[in-house]
């Protein structure tokens, strides 16, 4: 089976290898999302939207 690749960010004129995987993506503004929410005491909520 051939697993469909999705990315987030692309760079025109770049090839996919310097792109943005989604699920790399995904990550990270889940883990922005907790660090702000630390400060305020909902980090464990980073990930339900």
């Amino acid at each position: 089976m051939n697993a469909q690749k999705y990315y987030a960010h692309t760079k025109e004129g770049r090839p996919p290898e310097e792109w943005q995987p989604l699920e790399e993506h995904l990550k990270n503004v889940a883990e922005l999302a907790q660090s702000f929410a630390d400060s305020f005491g909902a980090g464990d909520c980073r990930a339900v939207a």
